[in-house]
């Protein structure tokens, strides 16, 4: 996953790993198939993501 992040230019601070992006479907999909109930005015596309630590210490 940490490949998957640094060819995305992804900054991951202060998560741990658990979040698979595969787990989410393509946003272009999921508004196609709302398309007769969203406009869309912008795409955003973060490059740092902020989440709660996962609880894994190290030793």
């Amino acid at each position: 996953m940490k490949k998957d992040l640094v060819e995305k230019r992804v900054t991951l601070v202060s998560a741990g790993l658990d979040e698979a992006p595969g787990a989410y479907k393509p946003i272009e999909g999921v508004m196609e198939a709302q398309k007769d109930l969203v406009h869309v005015r912008a795409k955003f596309e973060p490059r740092i993501v902020k989440m709660a630590d996962d609880g894994f210490v190290e030793d």
